[in-house]
């Protein structure tokens, strides 16, 4: 097959298809015609309509597209319409929220309500249009006798379409994946498209998946867990947008006690195997909880159930670190 040296050509040959063609003049809104005579040189498209094209090809094509367009529309991932730009500071009525939320809510909730509420609030600030964003907090998982954090635990999520309904089921991270990265290095890692995350991190990404960002959530040169955020766009996190999430994980700490903050020299990420391996193990997480429980009960010990999952998160992590050791092996 003969290469392909131009956006153009791409697009002629992915409209070849009549279905795609008019799949793709759909999603634009525009006549298939116009399609055609993007792709013959009749007519240029305007910035907007090639950022509206580029997200409704194919997945399989969009890499080599963006390459391609470099050529003809070298700022294209540089501009911003005013409709896809985000302000650029967190509005102060939210920073009062969160403030009367950490000193009104019990301190059991405290965590999960800041964090909730700040995960909310990042998706409808930075994704305004909803076109496909996800937001995940990994906690470090609290050391056991090595005194040192093996692995992080993914404990909440939110997400727009296509993972709106999205399972954010538990799942332990280690130094395979971009978080666990991020975390070790104290330092925010970005990647622009999907074959980039997958040349560089063994870890499987999501269904639809393409831009992503993890930032570590520091207090000084101590960490506490990562925020994960991914786009269904390439090329979605700009700089204005990486430094509005910096803003929101700076706020993000307060979801976290000052013991839950761990020094860098204290964090030896493991390798964990991946999420569907895992959760053959997780499903057991309830019935070992009330195991727990009910031995302390006949043994007449003082144990509550945050105590109890505290000790099953650190078995099962344990017992996937060894899986992962002897599958390397």
């Amino acid at each position: 097959m003969e290469e392909i040296k131009t956006w153009r050509e791409l697009l002629g040959r992915i409209i070849s298809n009549t279905q795609e063609k008019q799949r793709i003049a759909q999603s634009l809104k525009i006549n298939p015609v116009t399609l055609s005579r993007w792709s013959s040189g009749h007519t240029k498209p305007r910035y907007d309509n090639v950022r509206q094209l580029l997200e409704a090809l194919p997945q399989q094509h969009r890499k080599q597209f963006v390459e391609l367009l470099a050529y003809d529309f070298p700022q294209i991932f540089n501009i911003q319409t005013k409709q896809d730009m985000p302000a650029q500071e967190i509005p102060a009525t939210f920073y009062g929220h969160i403030l009367g939320a950490y000193t009104s809510s019990p301190t059991i909730l405290r965590s999960s309500t800041i964090s909730i509420l700040i995960l909310q609030q990042m998706l409808s600030h930075i994704d305004p249009g909803q076109q496909g964003m996800a937001a995940i907090i990994l906690q470090c998982v609290p050391p056991g006798e090595k005194k040192k954090i093996r692995s992080l635990r993914k404990t909440y999520g939110r997400g727009t379409l296509p993972w709106v309904s999205h399972d954010y089921q538990t799942q332990f991270c280690g130094l395979e994946s971009m978080i666990g990265q991020a975390l070790t290095s104290g330092h925010p890692i970005t990647v622009q498209c999907s074959h980039e995350k997958a040349h560089i991190f063994a870890e499987r990404y999501l269904a639809q998946e393409e831009s992503s960002v993890a930032f570590p959530i520091m207090q000084a040169d101590r960490g506490a867990g990562c925020l994960l955020m991914i786009s269904s766009q390439t090329q979605y996190f700009s700089q204005i947008r990486l430094d509005l999430i910096k803003c929101y994980v700076d706020l993000l700490t307060l979801a976290f006690e000052p013991e839950e903050f761990y020094d860098l020299s204290q964090i030896e990420l493991g390798i964990m195997p991946d999420g569907e391996t895992q959760q053959s193990y997780l499903a057991s997480f309830q019935k070992r909880v009330m195991q727990k429980m009910l031995q302390a009960m006949q043994e007449k010990q003082s144990f509550t159930r945050l105590q109890a999952e505290l000790l099953v998160w650190q078995e099962l992590e344990q017992e996937l670190l060894d899986l992962a050791l002897t599958a390397n092996d």
